[in-house]
């Protein structure tokens, strides 16, 4: 360090801060460092820099490893977002799949990681306490109930329900299906599917629609039977509500075998990560989850308890944005 500031006519404690991304540092001075690094081979020793800073630059992401057949486009969006996050602010990331309270209190005493991220969150989580009880700095990405002071960044899941009720409401739609996740997510207390689906019942009883709830229990991508079923269980309802990454990937082909017309038959709107409301090109309209801004408002919360500058809890929920594709219509015009 010292040979690259004598080269980059900088002090060793300005070599120090770009290391760390500091904001202290001007991106001039910074690129003089970088360039000083680059010339002379300078490459950071990250297990002695970790010994003398009690740093370890590396964030614990804390997720359930994918099971059987099921694959989650959302989770592995979020995965990948969470990290791009961690990199941009100069850190490394770890993946933890063993999500169980043990694990993470085991790894957190071995000092592997500066802070950890908890996806999958449920009510009365276990991992949670873990976090209570050793103080260790740690963002939940998800609202439980019981938070016990800890940082939270979410989506906004609640704001998006009342949207899409509303967005069908004033359309004049009395009768909606609500396609969801497996019953099981909802009943172990996976706290963003009970917050959607919970807000979006009270709301349409608020609005006067009966929201007929169908349990998508096929976790297989692009599975065909929950779109199908909805349909055929509820002939009369003129318009549907998909939360479900399988459900929503396969109904356009339900709608297409059917012969369903959308909007003309059945009006739907749904909720999807950015990733495949827009990037997948999805015909419904949409309340579109940003997940690159949760997560990097997610990582930013944790460097900010890692560091020590945060007070209090840090409470960030992010607004999905509306897209409107045209899959919205009367009901008088449906078939």
């Amino acid at each position: 360090m010292q040979d690259v500031a004598k080269r980059a006519g900088v002090s060793k404690a300005t070599v120090s801060y770009v290391l760390s991304n500091s904001p202290l540092i001007t991106e001039k001075t910074a690129a003089k460092v970088r360039k000083a690094m680059d010339e002379l081979g300078y490459s950071v020793n990250h297990m002695a820099r970790s010994l003398s800073t009690s740093r370890t630059d590396t964030i614990c992401i804390v997720s359930p490893a994918l099971q059987g057949n099921s694959f989650s486009l959302s989770m592995c969006a979020y995965l990948y977002a969470l990290s791009a996050a961690a990199h941009n602010m100069g850190y490394d990331s770890l993946l933890l799949t063993n999500d169980s309270p043990q694990a993470l209190a085991k790894a957190i005493d071995a000092r592997k990681f500066d802070g950890a991220i908890l996806l999958e969150v449920r009510d009365n989580d276990p991992r949670v306490k873990v976090l209570q009880q050793t103080k260790f700095p740690g963002v939940l990405l998800g609202k439980p109930r019981e938070l016990g002071g800890l940082d939270y960044v979410d989506s906004n899941f609640e704001g998006a329900a009342s949207q899409l009720v509303d967005i069908l409401a004033d359309a004049g739609h009395r009768e909606v299906l609500l396609v969801g996740w497996p019953r099981h997510t909802y009943d172990s207390g996976l706290n963003f599917a009970l917050r959607f689906r919970d807000t979006a019942m009270i709301r349409a009883r608020e609005r006067g629609m009966d929201l007929h709830m169908v349990y998508s229990d096929n976790e297989v991508l692009g599975s065909d039977l929950a779109v199908k079923q909805a349909l055929l269980a509820f002939p009369d309802a003129t318009a549907m509500i998909i939360h479900n990454d399988a459900a929503l990937v396969s109904a356009q082909q339900v709608f297409k075998d059917l012969e369903v017309e959308v909007p003309d038959d059945i009006s739907v709107v749904t909720l999807a990560p950015d990733q495949m409301a827009t990037g997948m090109r999805m015909p419904f309209t949409s309340m579109s989850i940003s997940l690159n801004e949760v997560a990097k408002s997610a990582v930013e919360v944790l460097d900010r308890r890692i560091r020590g500058h945060a007070e209090g809890e840090q409470c960030v929920l992010v607004d999905a944005q509306r897209i409107d594709a045209g899959s919205v219509d009367t009901p008088e015009s449906n078939d």
